[in-house]
């Protein structure tokens, strides 16, 4: 079973938590085990780099600045070894947050070695890409 750390867990959780929305999401990068980059979803914001992996997937509707790519385009995420991405319901609980196709493609494109996502039943799961990108 994967290991996320309470520490990096709770600053997930805690990101997803500040933002008021329907997508509570929550992401952070770590560097040998430290949090690097805090992020969360932005609702109406964009970025070019979104839109160009939405139209590499097919899926140029996806607009929305997502917390995964969010992180991945601060500067600070160079070196960067691992994306630890989590959503929580209005209760707080985890739910699903496994990364869409874009952020996928985002991660596949950065120095990410190892992804993280927090699933319905509260844990955590390693995301596995079976289309042969270097993840």
């Amino acid at each position: 079973m994967p290991m996320v750390s309470r520490h990096v867990a709770k600053a997930v959780t805690d990101l997803a938590l500040s933002i008021d929305s329907r997508w509570r999401v929550g992401c952070v990068l770590l560097r040998k085990g430290r949090i690097v980059v805090r992020s969360t979803n932005v609702f109406g914001k964009t970025h070019p780099v979104q839109s160009r992996l939405a139209e590499q997937v097919g899926e140029p509707y996806r607009v929305s600045l997502h917390a995964e790519l969010r992180a991945l385009l601060r500067p600070d995420a160079v070196l960067c070894d691992t994306l630890v991405v989590g959503r929580v319901n209005r209760r707080g609980e985890l739910c699903m947050a496994r990364p869409c196709p874009v952020c996928q493609l985002a991660i596949a494109e950065s120095d990410i070695k190892r992804v993280y996502y927090s699933t319905d039943s509260g844990d955590w799961k390693l995301l596995e890409f079976t289309t042969g990108h270097k993840i």
